[in-house]
């Protein structure tokens, strides 16, 4: 399973926190970016040590620049339950139709229940702010696992192409003729200025054998590499080669409507009787 690009923590202290080098002065957080009316699901997985229990839940975006608190309890949801490694609770949440643009500052979530604990997220942004440079991925590592779903800063830039040949003599002519045997057709895409963290979990999205770009299944080409830091700075950029199978599109899963099976009558099955 893919570590969460968006993670829930106990304190917000331990929500902020990232690895730091005594060698940085300089530090970019940005990266994660949704887009707000988003009809398609942003899909994450938590990750947090003894799991979680959440129900009657209150969600905010707070700004990490203000500390002004938005409510966006309608856009949040459980998805499903699940488990980690280690068999503590954990649970995929989805963000979906986000009213509210918050422009280029960063914000955290705050997961509060009427009773319960609070969880607080790492920074991210949530704006159409140069949405043109960003892309949806869907991965899993699984074919049984929940498909999970997040905006990065991302873009295509060109068409690229990778070509087998073989040569043969052709005696008609008197001339080597080269034929292609193998072609690949390929995209390149080129990320904005990001930390190294979060251009390592992008790298673990790309490596991902289900995975879907902007709705498009792709696999990745070539491994990138990450890059080598030459200044005070904690962030730095990548491009990337991927393999689009562009007859296949991704689509979102839908409720299921029951069955007619008298066996195993379930709470849903009353639904193939409504359109």
């Amino acid at each position: 399973m893919v570590e969460p690009l968006i993670s829930l923590k106990r304190t917000l202290e331990e929500a902020l926190s990232f690895r730091d080098s005594p060698m940085n002065r300089f530090y970019n957080f940005k990266g994660v970016q949704l887009l707000p009316n988003n009809n398609t699901k942003y899909v994450q997985v938590t990750d947090i040590e003894d799991g979680i229990n959440l129900e009657n839940w209150m969600v905010y975006a707070v700004s990490l620049k203000s500390g002004v608190k938005t409510d966006i309890t309608h856009s949040f949801n459980v998805e499903s339950l699940t488990n980690s490694d280690d068999g503590s609770s954990q649970i995929y949440w989805s963000l979906q139709n986000i009213d509210v643009d918050f422009g280029y500052d960063c914000i955290y979530l705050e997961v509060e229940q009427t009773f319960g604990e609070t969880f607080y997220s790492n920074p991210f942004m949530i704006t159409d702010y140069k949405k043109e440079r960003t892309t949806q991925f869907h991965y899993k590592t699984k074919k049984n696992d929940v498909m999970q779903s997040i905006g990065m800063q991302s873009y295509f830039r060109q068409i690229q192409r990778s070509e087998e040949l073989t040569q043969y003599y052709e005696s008609s002519t008197s001339t080597t003729v080269s034929v292609s045997q193998k072609l690949n057709k390929l995209e390149k895409h080129y990320t904005e200025i990001m930390p190294l963290e979060n251009l390592d979990l992008l790298m673990d999205i790309l490596s991902s054998p289900f995975m879907y770009v902007d709705g498009i299944r792709a696999s990745l080409y070539e491994t990138p590499k990450m890059p080598e830091l030459s200044a005070s700075q904690n962030f730095g950029q990548i491009d990337f080669l991927i393999s689009p199978k562009k007859w296949d599109i991704y689509s979102e899963p839908q409720p299921s409507k029951g069955d007619w099976l008298s066996t195993d009558w379930l709470s849903t099955d009353w639904k193939i009787y409504t359109p």
